[in-house]
């Protein structure tokens, strides 16, 4: 694997003073996080009103579990997407430019997700109804898994030096912004509103508000300067053999310890909330706002500490806090599942403060640098968009499916905890061989 070394007619200026910021690069800071939480917000109402909704709206002739396993199905889809979407604008992200494509994904993901609020029911326009779902959740994955990497390297590239951990790291810190909006205004809505006229029309309202938020991601993100690293090096990317052949040919090791970091991160964040809200919901019996509102209040906790943990980063490594994410959440996760298990509204909301807010934290803070810096400038976008989005897909995007499809009809976690746990040592390996980066300047 080629390690990031110094090379000096590549270095931002910013490395001069380690604790430099400018006034265009912290509005770059800005418009990276508003977007990203922009993105998260998109996607995750998707995953808050699905398993509410969904089922009977678009699958109505199908039983209980097997309308559920539709639904869950649809929602990996968008996961399934991603890899082709990280591939194809990661590899223009390298040719052309990280910003051009940020503004593409953000229209793409935000249209899509206008259009997912218009859709007739099964019972309006029949088969047409889940189709129009399918395509429009593909577009939506396609557009996340472009806009990830693009993001972080745009911000990572232009940051200071020895602080590429803690200002990467906003663009995850945002993400849950997104999701506590998503989250909070679903449980606002299911609070004002009786469940019947919810799943009639009020569903929709989350996702046509996604017009709105395009016209302000899009203003924000034409105001921003390309990568200072990308700009040194744009004609020669120009001129060079696709960006993805280089990455399969000589970075093979990095992509597949990005891929097992983000595998295991995204499988706990998804089975500790998406399928989790599925099976309090129908299987318990609980109130959807117990979920939705344990999840805003654990992204209100991850977001304040995804930035601390990073900054420490910046100084003690990722790894260590990346390996202790990895332990703790195998060792919180059979006990997760138990206070599940309780029906407690307020025990459930404190498993979800731990699960996302703590653990996940630990994880997420040092992911989105640790991936980063596992590959050179010239295939950064390419191959960490690969590495990230086939992680998320074989971890968080199959975990709800294949949760609920190891659970059937019953009541028993084991499987459920072995299948994490297999995920969770895969990782910890992965993250023990790779090559400590935080230190190393970028190439």
């Amino acid at each position: 694997m080629q390690e990031a070394r110094a090379i000096p007619v590549n270095s931002p200026p910013a490395d001069a003073d380690p604790g430099k910021t400018t006034p265009a690069y912290r509005r770059l800071v800005v418009a990276s996080g508003l977007g990203s939480a922009i993105e998260h917000y998109d996607f995750f109402i998707y995953a808050f009103t699905a398993p509410i909704v969904f089922d009977h709206f678009f699958f109505p002739k199908m039983d209980s579990v097997a309308s559920m396993l539709a639904v869950y199905a649809t929602f990996a889809l968008g996961f399934v997407a991603r890899p082709l979407g990280g591939m194809v604008f990661g590899h223009y992200g390298d040719k052309l430019g990280r910003k051009a494509m940020l503004m593409m994904t953000f229209l793409l993901m935000g249209v899509s997700s206008f259009f997912i609020g218009c859709l007739p029911s099964y019972d309006s326009i029949g088969l047409w109804a889940p189709i129009g779902l399918i395509i429009l959740r593909f577009i939506q994955g396609f557009a996340f898994g472009g806009e990830y990497m693009n993001a972080v390297s745009l911000t990572m590239e232009n940051a200071p030096a020895g602080r590429r951990g803690f200002f990467a790291s906003w663009v995850n810190a945002s993400g849950p912004i997104g999701i506590i909006v998503a989250s909070g205004l679903i449980a606002l809505l299911g609070w004002a509103f009786s469940r019947e006229t919810f799943a009639a029309w009020v569903w929709r309202v989350p996702f046509l508000l996604s017009f709105v938020l395009v016209l302000i991601g899009t203003w924000l993100r034409y105001n921003v300067d390309e990568s200072v690293l990308f700009s040194a090096v744009k004609d020669k990317a120009r001129s060079h053999r696709a960006p993805l052949l280089q990455v399969f040919s000589a970075h093979k090791k990095a992509t597949i310890l990005g891929c097992l970091m983000n595998m295991v991160h995204s499988a706990f964040q998804y089975m500790s909330t998406v399928f989790v809200l599925g099976y309090a919901i129908r299987k318990l019996g609980m109130a959807p706002s117990s979920i939705t509102s344990g999840t805003m209040i654990a992204n209100i906790v991850e977001m304040c500490l995804v930035p601390v943990i990073a900054a420490y980063s910046d100084r003690l490594g990722r790894r260590p806090f990346l390996i202790a994410g990895i332990v703790l959440a195998a060792i919180w996760y059979p006990f997760f599942f138990q206070i599940v298990l309780m029906k407690d509204p307020l025990l459930l909301i404190g498993g979800l403060v731990v699960s996302v807010g703590l653990i996940h934290a630990l994880m997420f803070g040092p992911e989105a640098a640790f991936t980063a810096e596992l590959f050179p400038t010239n295939v950064r976008v390419s191959g960490s968009s690969l590495a990230k989005q086939f992680g998320i897909i074989l971890g968080g995007g199959l975990a709800p499916f294949v949760g609920t499809a190891l659970m059937g009809s019953g009541q028993d976690f084991h499987l459920v905890v072995i299948y994490f746990e297999v995920i969770a040592v895969l990782a910890f390996v992965g993250v023990l061989i790779a090559p400590e980066n935080a230190k190393r300047a970028l190439n």
